[in-house]
């Protein structure tokens, strides 16, 4: 029996996003018995942004997952998440008239 180890978090793509899109990120740790509970952090942020093996992140920053049991937690260590701006579309409108 012993507290959450080597705890890692994996990302679901590039980390590179554009705006209006997610990237989903995953918690994994090794633990005796398994982690049930898991919270989210963005950096410099005390308060948990989220909780759940694995989270959605929307904007850019760097985050990072605590994993959970009764004998103790660890967290891992941070991943980037990069939203570029979404390119704005054209719309060309021509209109005819006649006369």
């Amino acid at each position: 029996m012993y507290s959450p180890r080597n705890v890692s978090v994996s990302i679901n793509g590039s980390g590179e996003i554009v705006e209006g899109d997610s990237v989903t990120l995953s918690c994994s740790s090794d633990s005796n018995p398994p982690a049930l509970n898991f919270s989210w952090f963005k950096e410099n942020q005390t308060s948990a942004i989220g909780s759940g093996q694995s989270f959605s992140a929307l904007q850019s920053g760097r985050f990072y997952c605590e994993a959970h049991n009764q004998h103790g937690s660890q967290r891992s260590d941070a991943v980037t998440v990069t939203v570029h701006r979404g390119v704005g579309k054209n719309v060309i409108v021509i209109t005819a008239a006649s006369g």
